[in-house]
């Protein structure tokens, strides 16, 4: 009998910690286990990708409201399936399980993962944090197993919730199988975006949420665009901001300087496209966005927040960190970069070369097995 695992997300939209379950899908051993996957709702830009995986999909159909059918709905599903494993990592998903679990009592085991800075709402703001706290410690009380993916979300979280010494957070770097699809060509692309080839195209891919500290990348941008106005800036993502950076950018004078093209499921063409990637941002778990474009040979710049240093390093070596909020900086290093192309490339060969290493798909897969196999007892704890 294979080990059934319910991965159990909120959509198939394309997001970092989506595309890590679609790699855990995709490459686990199907031998020994039985992937199964349950959105809350069935949208999203991956929705393909996972279809092609042949394992089981399940929408529970929600509509952004509250809606006891999913319940329901949820329960059957349950007692269809009989997963041995559930995998929850948003506060969601495990408010519909928990509750689900007061009217289905099969015995279960619950991993959850924290893959970000905050647990609730991707909020900045200090009001959330008492039930940011409370959700995050519900989830490490109610799974026999947590997982982070960095070092600094251990840390981070490891102040928040009481682990049992015997079953501490367990970090897990994120894996890629490094077979990022490259549909059209830079020229393409920058003929698209009409950038020609002597400016200098900079990329941020990330969701428009408060997360992400647009402030900084775009008073960044405008200390650059009085120095060398060939350089320009693309954000590609969606999200609650959009409106509120378009104006942002109306009135900073930045519609010849920065473009904000939306999702796009070809995101991979864009990086390649791209001479620099920067992520600014307040708060970082462990960013598909910088491993991405490590992986595809760009120089990073991201904020000095979270999980970056561990991608990226300290030492300038294989990419650039600023403190937060401090667009000064950024500028003086997106200017540095700009006039240096051997230094873009030699940085983006380091970086290729070290993500390579730390994100292996096989060091990945193998570190999710060996907890699955653990927490159903099917090997001893190490």
């Amino acid at each position: 009998m294979r080990i059934k695992i319910f991965f159990f997300i909120d959509s198939f939209r394309i997001g970092g910690m989506h595309r890590q379950v679609l790699y855990l899908v995709k490459h686990l051993n199907k031998e020994i286990f039985e992937p199964i996957m349950c959105t809350t709702g069935s949208g999203g830009g991956l929705r393909e990708e996972f279809e092609k995986t042949g394992c089981k999909l399940v929408d529970l159909g929600w509509k952004k409201r509250v809606e006891p059918a999913i319940i329901v709905r949820f329960i059957k599903i349950l007692n269809e399936e009989k997963p041995d494993i559930i995998f929850i990592n948003a506060p969601q998903q495990l408010l519909y399980y928990l509750t689900a679990r007061i009217f289905w009592r099969r015995k279960v085991v619950q991993i959850g993962s924290f893959r970000a800075m905050n647990f609730w709402l991707r909020h900045i703001n200090n009001r959330y944090k008492p039930i940011d706290r409370f959700l995050s410690r519900l989830m490490a009380n109610s799974s026999k197993y947590i997982v982070a993916n960095s070092v600094a979300i251990k840390d981070q979280y490891s102040k928040i919730v009481k682990m049992n010494p015997l079953t501490p957070i367990e970090v897990i770097y994120n894996g890629s199988d490094f077979n990022f699809p490259i549909l059209r060509t830079p020229v393409e692309i920058r003929d698209e975006l009409k950038i020609t080839s002597d400016q200098i195209m900079i990329v941020m891919i990330a969701r428009l949420d408060p997360w992400k500290d647009f402030n900084t990348l775009f008073a960044a941008a405008g200390i650059v665009k009085e120095v060398n106005s060939r350089v320009k800036f693309v954000i590609v993502g969606d999200g609650e901001l959009r409106s509120t950076l378009d104006l942002m950018i109306v009135n900073m004078g930045l519609t010849q300087t920065v473009q904000m093209i939306g999702e796009k499921k070809d995101a991979f063409d864009y990086i390649n496209a791209a001479d620099i990637s920067v992520l600014s941002t307040h708060g970082e778990g462990f960013s598909n966005s910088i491993l991405e474009s490590m992986a595809l040979g760009k120089p990073v710049i991201a904020s000095d927040v979270g999980g970056n240093s561990e991608l990226i390093g300290v030492t300038n070596e294989y990419g650039f960190l600023f403190p937060a909020k401090q667009n000064k900086i950024l500028a003086d290093i997106i200017l540095t970069l700009e006039k240096d192309e051997k230094l873009r490339i030699k940085i983006g060969q380091l970086a290729k070369e070290r993500i390579q290493q730390l994100c292996r798909i096989e060091k990945y897969i193998s570190s999710y097995e060996l907890l699955f196999l653990r927490s159903v007892n099917k090997i001893e704890s190490v």
